[in-house]
């Protein structure tokens, strides 16, 4: 017998079977709007939320006002010793750490000097003729500073060998170098006016004087921070001393009515004028010191602090004065000595 094959069509594949939606009822139409979500948890979450800013907010207020006041009390504290020192200008946190504070009356009282040098001089002076008082001691002055090459050098060495010096000071190179002057007076160093600008004084007319050496003592005021008279002046070049100039008796009135002491100088090296050279400054220190001396007499010496050879040569002239057995001394003793001495 022959094998029949039965053909048998093949199995249809079943569709997946879906799930029908789910039915929902119809929404009733009740003919009223419908009603809105109600507000009362998320206003209250608002509030909440608005207290915890509130209370954030209060708290740095408090923690900022804590802060302030502990710094206050440790300022009031640290500065309580010094509360009697007289007024002193609003100035910034950096500008006060670096300024000194304001002294009382150094010694010697230049008011007391100046008192009685006006009841016996009616142009109280120093060296002003090229001589100077008695006595065996010596005087460094510096003019024309403060310089910011060379100044700093010149402190350097006053500090470290112990002299005191003067600094006559230019206004406008205060008004630049604030720092500078305020590192002379915290090391005791006496400040004297030389003008604002440098100025010939035997040019100038009385109230031209009188603004150079206002505007000068502003500058240091300013630099400072509080006012600090300077009872010194020495005039640019030397004049009207120097040339004998007729603006002598205005020049010694405007300088009475700012109760200043002209100072002169009894031995001037020439340093600006001998370059790079500081051995050449030390020696004609040397020789202008031995043509100047007649017996025993106190010496004025004419420096500059703008010199990069008298920086220098510094040290040196230290050792030739000490080396001669004398002592160097301020112009405000011996001024006193002058004018204070029977």
């Amino acid at each position: 017998m022959e094998n029949i094959r039965v053909h048998r069509p093949p199995t249809p594949r079943r569709p997946p079977t879906r799930r029908p939606p789910a039915r929902r009822s119809p929404r009733r139409d009740s003919g009223k709007p419908p009603r809105p979500i109600p507000k009362v948890a998320s206003d209250t979450f608002r509030r909440a939320r608005r207290r915890r800013l509130v209370a954030r907010r209060v708290a740095c207020v408090l923690a900022l006002c804590l802060v302030v006041a502990l710094f206050s009390f440790g300022t009031l504290t640290h500065g309580a010793s010094s509360s009697g020192r007289g007024h002193v200008r609003s100035v910034s946190p950096v500008e006060a750490a670096a300024l000194p504070s304001p002294p009382g009356p150094p010694p010697p009282n230049m008011g007391q000097v100046w008192v009685a040098a006006v009841a016996r001089d009616p142009s109280p002076d120093l060296a002003t003729g090229g001589v100077g008082t008695s006595g065996i001691r010596i005087a460094l002055t510096f003019d024309d500073g403060p310089d910011p090459r060379t100044t700093p050098l010149i402190l350097d060495t006053l500090k470290e060998r112990g002299v005191e010096a003067t600094f006559f000071v230019v206004g406008r190179q205060v008004a630049e170098n604030p720092a500078l002057l305020r590192r002379i007076v915290a090391e005791g160093h006496a400040v004297g006016n030389h003008t604002y600008d440098h100025a010939d004084m035997s040019g100038l007319s009385a109230g031209q004087m009188r603004d150079e050496l206002r505007s000068t003592q502003e500058a240091v005021d300013d630099a400072l921070g509080h006012h600090h008279p300077m009872a010194l002046m020495r005039p640019p070049y030397g004049n009207p001393y120097l040339e004998g100039s007729a603006a002598l008796p205005q020049f010694r009135e405007v300088v009475r009515g700012q109760r200043l002491f002209p100072v002169a100088w009894t031995v001037d090296p020439g340093d600006y004028l001998l370059g790079d050279d500081a051995d050449g400054v030390v020696r004609a220190v040397a020789r202008a010191d031995a043509a100047g001396r007649e017996g025993e007499s106190d010496e004025v010496v004419l420096l500059h602090d703008n010199q990069g050879q008298t920086a220098e040569a510094l040290p040196k002239i230290v050792d030739y004065y000490e080396g001669s057995g004398r002592r160097f001394a301020g112009v405000d003793d011996l001024l006193a000595d002058k004018y204070l001495e029977p």
